[in-house]
Order: C-alpha cells, then structure tokens, then sequence
C-alpha cells in the first residue's frame, strides 16, 4: 500500500518551498524510498488541520512533520515491518539521545525556521523580486492574487515578535533623481545617506540576532558528519532542509545566504551533504504525482474529498469558525464565480441578440415570386425575339 505525501509545491531546485515539507520529504525519502508518492499542493483546505505537510496511507492520514516522523517509523515494528525494515530513522538513538532530539527539533523548527521566514516573506525586497512571484506562479487564478500575500500576513506577528521583521530588508532605497538645481541636489544628499546608514545599521541588528542561533548548531555538529556522529537522524534533516532554503534561492537581499556561507561553512556542508545523500543522483527518484487544481478550490463551500471519509476519527480534526480573513477569502471567491457566470450570461445574450437580427433580416422567397419572376423573364426574351425579326 503507497504512501501519499501532500506538501507544498517545488521551488529553486528543492522537492518544496516550506521547510516542514522539506522535511517530510528527506525523512520519507531515507525512511521509505520508493514506497511513497509526493503530491504537491496549493490547498491546504485539503489537510484535515488546515496545514501541509499531510500523509495519506490507505484509511489513515497523518498531519505534522513530527507526527508523520512518529507513524512512520512505527512502522518499522508494526505487522508490516518486512516491507518498511528501515522506517524508524532514528532507532539507534538511545533513550537520552531521544528525548534530547525532540528538544533540538523544536528549537531548530523555530529558530532557523524565523531565519527562513524573515529571508523569504520579512525582506521586502525578497518578497516583491523573488518570493511574490514565483509563488503567484504556483496558484492558479484567482489565489495567485491573495494566498501568497495571505501566507505573508501569516508570518508577521511570529517575525516581528522575534525582532526579525526589520526595514533592513526593505528594497532598495530610492536614487537621487537628477535635477538642473545643484541646491536640491545638496538637501537631497543627506536624506539618501541617512537612509543608506539606518539600512546598513537595520541589517547589522538582524545578522547579531542570527549569530546566536546559528553558533548553537555550529557547536552541535562539531567536527562530526552528522549530529550523532555517524549516522543521519531526522535531527539532520530538520537542521539541512532550513540551511537549504536559506542558500539556495537567488534571493535579491542575501542577508542570511552570505551569513552562511562565510562564517559558517561547515553548516551549509552539512546541509548539502544530507541533500547529496538523500535526494542525490544515485539514490531512487521522486516520484511527484501533478497537481490537478480543481475549480472546488474557488468556491467557498464543502469540496468532494475522496478519501477524507475513510479517515480514522481520531485524525479528523474538528472544523474550527472562520476567521475574518478566511470569510474575506470565501467573499472573493463568490466574486468571481458571479464574475465568470455575469460574463457567460452577457455573451449568451449578445450572441443570441446577434442571431435574432439576423434572421429578422433576412426573408425568404415565396413561390408566387418566383413565379413572377420567370414571366417576367420571358417576356423579356419574346421582346428581343421580335426586335430581331
């Protein structure tokens, strides 16, 4: 029986642009290999808690990284252990190492994760040149115009309550324009440079905030391959899949990329290590199954889920009252969908009105004039008949 993974989609060469999902997918693809499906979605609607990633195996569905770490390695001592022999990732941890690892999986979720969502959502200028766009390529029309912007807005207050949603990361500041008066030149001057300096001192307090947390994990490793030595852990792949979506998109503002890669090597060597390992040439394929994006997903009612039915109760999570976002979200949806009828409406009608004239226009013979007109016609030819003569 396959497993279905349902994450967000992929982005700048990465199985996905959510580290969660990331993550999933590493631990799934050293776990499992070649018995699970990926399925990229842009409906988190879909997911019984609202949230990507989710596992779907046969009548059970699983939601969270760290409860999909916990199903599948059960599977590793379940009744169909001969098919999973290497599910459980972390198995030779001990007890200690264990309780340890779930201590360090929750700091690096946060911490690295809030260095992720600053890169990809605080900076401005990363948000307008690189996250905003390529996201809006994900969606299709109408939530590529609102979605990227609501997973934005998500984001803010967890940023900015960590001190890492800064005017550091605001787009380029403005040039001085060019102008005939040297006076205006001179007033215009100081304002550019003050603005160049706040930035300059904007960025200096988000590289301070990033050195702490990055420092921690620099000690972690040490001089190992792996956090436990020698042998990957789903500590390894929660630590890499951040490290990732922080040096590899092209972002405009490389803030927390050239951190990186000039004070801490070894953690994007780490990083790209566990990426060779797991998803490299020699190992087994992706299999990414397309993402079919159903017109259910514009309108604000209850959407067909096949397998949602035969979830197990215990994994259904009870609905929750809608936000005033999600209600905001539901009154553009039902726009376009009148919209879309207003206009089909309106050519039916215009075509149809088109047609009427038509036929108006037009009136058939009737046989008396054909009639009519075959007299007519021979008498012409009896005239012409006598004029010869």
């Amino acid at each position: 029986m396959e497993m279905k993974l349902y994450i967000w989609p992929k982005l700048w060469d990465l199985p996905s642009f959510d580290p969660y999902c990331l993550s999933a997918v590493l631990y799934l693809q050293l776990a499992v290999p070649g018995k699970f499906s990926v399925v990229e979605c842009t409906d988190p609607d879909l997911s019984p808690s609202g949230q990507l990633p989710f596992l779907v195996h046969g009548p059970e569905v699983v939601t969270s990284f760290s409860s999909i770490v916990r199903y599948v390695a059960g599977l590793a001592s379940s009744g169909e252990s001969s098919n999973y022999p290497h599910a459980n990732v972390d198995s030779f941890l001990s007890t200690s190492d264990r309780s340890q690892r779930n201590a360090w999986l929750a700091h690096s979720e946060a911490n690295l994760g809030d260095l992720v969502a600053s890169a990809l959502y605080a900076s401005l200028d990363n948000w307008e040149n690189l996250t905003l766009p390529d996201l809006a390529s994900l969606f299709p029309t109408p939530q590529r115009y609102f979605v990227p912007q609501k997973l934005r807005d998500a984001y803010h207050p967890r940023l900015q309550n960590a001190g890492l949603w800064s005017p550091v990361i605001n787009p380029a500041e403005e040039e001085v324009k060019k102008t005939p008066f040297e006076k205006e030149l001179r007033q215009k001057a100081p304002t550019l440079d003050k603005k160049r300096v706040q930035q300059m001192f904007e960025k200096e307090k988000l590289v301070a905030k990033a050195k702490p947390i990055l420092d921690i994990y620099v000690r972690l490793l040490g001089e190992n391959r792996y956090i436990y030595e020698n042998k990957i852990s789903s500590l390894d792949l929660t630590i890499a899949s951040r490290i990732l979506l922080l040096t590899s998109p092209p972002y405009p503002d490389p803030t927390f990329k050239s951190l990186l890669t000039t004070s801490y090597p070894t953690l994007v060597a780490h990083a790209q290590h566990v990426h060779e390992r797991i998803l490299g040439s020699n190992t087994l394929p992706l299999n990414f199954e397309p993402h079919t994006r159903s017109l259910w997903s514009l309108l604000p009612i209850g959407r067909p889920f096949s397998f949602q039915q035969t979830f197990s109760r215990k994994h259904l999570a009870k609905p929750d009252e809608k936000s005033d976002e999600d209600k905001h979200v539901d009154r553009m949806r039902w726009g376009f969908v009148g919209l879309v009828l207003g206009s089909v409406c309106a050519y039916i009608a215009v075509v149809g009105f088109s047609m009427g004239n038509l036929k108006i226009g037009f009136v058939p013979k009737d046989e008396d004039d054909d009639d009519e007109e075959e007299e007519e016609d021979d008498e012409d030819e009896e005239e012409e008949e006598e004029e010869e003569d």
